[in-house]
């Protein structure tokens, strides 16, 4: 189990400090919520972030891509992403774009919506590498969790087991100190944390947030 930093709700002006600091207390992914005020309410970084991080740091990167047109630029993103996610609602020919992503060398990963029924997923589980659940509405840092979206961890991961596959399952949205507990038990292989690593002392949140998922992984 892996802990994942949205800088989302970073300190831009203090980004590569920030990110120093989550790396040496033991952060394991970046994550880049890429918006682009279409497909959700909300504009955020792109491609230049991406680029400097990469040139920056040596860690791996997911690019969640919260887009109207996620294939456009899917050459430069790659370029500083280990996994590109995209979203099931996005306007375009999924099973296209989910190619293209792995043409350009990255993993390709699929999330949806808390609304969007999860069966929608099946045709595409045994030819994408990532599942991304979504437990708040996408587009805003900072969101309650929506626990009826939670159970779907269990559900994917029973699902990989009896089908054989090997995509890893990442959740994201609205996880704190107060829940992480029991999002780590339902052992997602990533866990999305925004708020709760970059609001207040970084190191000593990444610390809680590892120690509350390393409880579950010894209990294995």
């Amino acid at each position: 189990m892996e802990l994942s930093a949205s800088i989302l709700s970073a300190d831009l002006l203090n980004l590569e400090r920030e990110i120093n600091t989550s790396l040496k207390a033991g952060i394991d992914w970046l994550h880049l919520d890429v918006m682009d005020g279409h497909f959700v309410p909300n504009l955020t970084f792109g491609i230049p972030i991406g680029l400097s991080i990469r040139k920056r740091f040596n860690i791996p990167v997911e690019s969640h891509l919260m887009v109207e047109n996620p294939d456009k630029y899917l050459d430069r993103y790659s370029s500083f992403s280990r996994i590109i996610t995209i979203h099931y609602e996005a306007p375009v020919q999924i099973s296209r774009v989910l190619s293209n992503i792995e043409g350009f060398g990255s993993l390709p990963g699929l999330s949806i919506r808390p609304a969007t029924p999860l069966y929608v997923l099946e045709k595409f589980l045994p030819d994408i590498k990532y599942i991304l659940v979504m437990t708040v509405e996408p587009g805003f840092s900072g969101q309650k969790m929506i626990y009826e979206a939670v159970d779907r961890i269990t559900v994917l991961r029973d699902y990989r087991e009896k089908e054989g596959l090997d995509f890893k399952i990442g959740v994201d949205g609205g996880i704190n100190r107060e829940n992480i507990s029991r999002i780590a038990s339902l052992r997602p292989d990533i866990i999305v944390s925004a708020s709760a690593i970059f609001s207040g002392n970084i190191e000593e949140n990444i610390n809680f947030l590892k120690s509350a998922m390393k409880v579950v992984t010894d209990g294995q």
